[in-house]
This record gives structure tokens, sequence and C-alpha cells, in this order.
């Protein structure tokens, strides 16, 4: 590595500044902003952000924390493109790897886009190997009708006041979701944190009870395009279209309201949920891949 470049800890505006410009430039189907970085960081203090700096401008980036997986952190390294290959991303490597211990998580997981070769031989040089994929799909809006009611079902947004029966719903259906292992919804604080900070939760109610959810929420450095959050329906009612029902009260919802299109996220091996988005017209971008190793 050249000696000119420098591996800090990220603390000042400019540093989360250049921190943000290198992710969106080698992650644009995910931006960030600085101001979402900054609010993770007062919450989660024990994450580490660091920057690569040469001649007062970043051109690299590494993050550390937890993952949401039980016993597993989590770290991503971005090198700008004309700087990869002079031992910058492994620079960052060397500071991050050493938070997981820390952090004692046995694992280290990351994710890896599918059409980034180098980057996938970069970290399989480092032992990391593949365990899953997942399957990112994007669906651009249009004039988008709601779905027909389904029988003894119904479709509503939900208040503050049904957090606690979302959470619930979560807690049955996490573990269901095609990952490698299983894994257990996140406390409360942080599930609400990720799931309720977008402008709707949609709920499916028979009667009384809440059988099942979706949320969506919002990318700070993409106010036109939503994300879905989990959509989950509890196992003793699967099957019976609540899913799908779910996701197009979602669409005529967010075409309402102007927004250009909607993201969404899933695990390959979760068929089901990919036929149902499959149906509603969303398309495949390139997958995520899911690498690992232990942690030293």
């Amino acid at each position: 590595m050249s000696r000119q470049v420098e591996i800090r800890r990220a603390e000042s505006d400019d540093d989360f500044a250049g921190y943000a410009e290198v992710w969106n430039a080698i992650t644009p189907q995910e931006p960030i902003t600085v101001a979402e970085t900054k609010r993770r960081l007062q919450r989660q203090p024990w994450r580490l952000y660091l920057v690569a700096v040469e001649d007062g401008r970043i051109v690299g980036c590494g993050y550390a924390g937890r993952s949401d997986g039980v016993g597993r952190a989590f770290l991503a390294i971005r090198v700008l493109h004309e700087w990869r290959r002079q031992g910058i991303g492994t620079a960052l490597y060397a500071r991050c790897r050493p938070h997981a211990t820390q952090l004692r998580a046995p694992t280290i997981s990351g994710r890896i886009a599918e059409n980034d070769p180098d980057s996938l031989r970069w970290a399989a040089g480092r032992g990391f190997v593949e365990v899953g994929r997942d399957v990112e799909l994007v669906r651009e809006l249009g004039d988008e009708a709601p779905g027909v009611p389904l029988d003894g079902i119904e479709i509503k947004e939900l208040a503050t006041t049904d957090h606690d029966s979302v959470y619930a719903v979560a807690v049955e259906c996490w573990p269901d979701m095609a990952t490698p292992e299983p894994m257990p919804a996140p406390p409360y604080d942080d599930w609400a944190q990720e799931e309720l900070r977008g402008p709707v939760v949609f709920g499916a109610l028979d009667g009384e009870r809440l059988v099942g959810y979706a949320a969506l929420v919002t990318r700070p450095a993409s106010p036109e395009v939503l994300e879905h959050g989990f959509t989950a329906v509890v196992r003793g009612h699967r099957g019976r279209g609540i899913a799908t029902a779910l996701k197009r009260t979602q669409l005529a919802w967010a075409a309402e309201r102007g927004y250009r299109e909607l993201v969404t996220y899933t695990q390959e091996g979760n068929e089901t949920m990919r036929a149902i988005n499959e149906k509603l017209g969303y398309r495949a971008r390139p997958a995520w891949i899911l690498v690992r190793r232990e942690a030293v």
C-alpha cells in the first residue's frame, strides 16, 4: 500500500461524507446518507466506520459491526476502482477484522454483488466462502390497482398501538426465512428501528387477530424509492394469498403517493416469495452473494 494512504476511524462530517461517497459509488443499489449513518452509529456505538485517505481524498471505506445473525459480525470493504490493487482493501480489512473479535463473534459475514468478480476473488483469497444468496428485485410503479379482497381477511394500515402485535408475528416468522441457519427475530428496539422507520405498515387481520404484516421503509438517499421490509404471515394462514394481498396493497399505496419504484430482497431458496414477486411484476437484479469465514 502507498505510504500516503492513511486508514482512520470516521469521526468528522467530512469523514462520513467521504465514506458515503465511496459507498454509493461502489454500491449504488443501496445508497446511504451521512445523516442515516451517523444515526445508526449514535444508536449502536459498537459500529466501526473506517476511511482510507490519500492526499486528502477518501478513496476507500470499511465497516464492522454486529450481524443480524446470532454469533456473527458483519464486514464491508469498499475501494474506488482506480485505487484498487494497491493494498488499501487489505489494510481496511486488517483494521476491521479484529473488531469482530472484540464483539465476541466467532464468524464474520459479508455481502458481495454477484457482478463484482474482483471483490469475490479478493474475499475468497481471505478465506471467505459462499453460504447463500439474496436475490434483489425491483418493481417500477405505474397505475396500480388494489388486490381482490380475501374471504375473511381484512388488509388495513396499522397504527403505533399495533406494534406489539406486529412484533409477535415477526418473532414467529423470522426463523422461517430461508437463511443458512435459522435466524431469530432481533430484539424489539433493533427490529423497530429498522422495520418501522418507513411511512406505513399494513396488517392482515382474521377477525381481531393479526395474522400477517408488511412494512415499507424509506431509503434516505433515494426518496422516490421505497424498500419492502419483512413480509410475514403466520404459519397457520399461509397458502391463502395473504402475502400477495399485502404486497398489492403496498404497490397501490406507493403509486398513489408518487413513488417511482419498490425494491425487495428474497433469499435464494424462498421459492414461494420469489413466485409471488415474479407474479407481481418484480424483475431481478444481480444477486448478493453471502460469504462467511471464522473470525480468527
